[in-house]
């Protein structure tokens, strides 16, 4: 019989297999002038979407909600990992740690922590500026470029 962790293990592939099976299914759903088309841009025009839907972070958390609040983070993750040249991962070895069993893209640029987008998108109901997880993904790329940059700078320093 398989542990809770492997079985945890085993879900996060299944849920990394059918990612394009939902991002897809969510991008049919969804109104075209939203064109989900991945771009950070992308993201303000879904964060306008997301709050002219949920009131309140206790609309999108409801059981009714849950699977395109799945959807939703995925699409802001995949948004990320595309634009980052991250991965997703799930934190399920170190209990202490913040994002513990929460799926978040992780980028090598050690100055970029990890993204948790579920937390993002619930954070933007809360919110309500309608930017917010534009600026975050904008503030991200800033830490990541700033980053190369220094490395890049001390190899030619060699």
């Amino acid at each position: 019989m398989k542990s809770d962790h492997e079985a945890n293990k085993d879900l996060f592939q299944y849920w990394l297999m059918e990612m394009e099976d939902r991002l897809d299914e969510l991008i049919e759903k969804l109104p075209k002038e939203l064109q989900l088309n991945y771009s950070p841009d992308s993201l303000l025009r879904l964060e306008s979407w997301i709050l002219e839907n949920y009131a309140t972070v206790g609309d999108i958390l409801k059981d009714s909600e849950k699977t395109m609040l799945d959807s939703l983070a995925r699409y802001v993750g995949e948004v990320y990992r595309r634009k980052l040249k991250g991965k997703w991962k799930l934190y399920l070895d170190e209990p202490d740690n913040v994002f513990y069993e929460l799926l978040v893209i992780v980028v090598e640029t050690e100055s970029v922590p990890p993204i948790c987008p579920l937390t993002e998108v619930t954070a933007s109901v809360d919110r309500r500026r309608g930017n917010y997880i534009y600026n975050l993904f904008q503030k991200k790329m800033k830490q990541m470029n700033k980053k190369l940059n220094e490395e890049k700078t001390r190899l030619q320093g060699r």
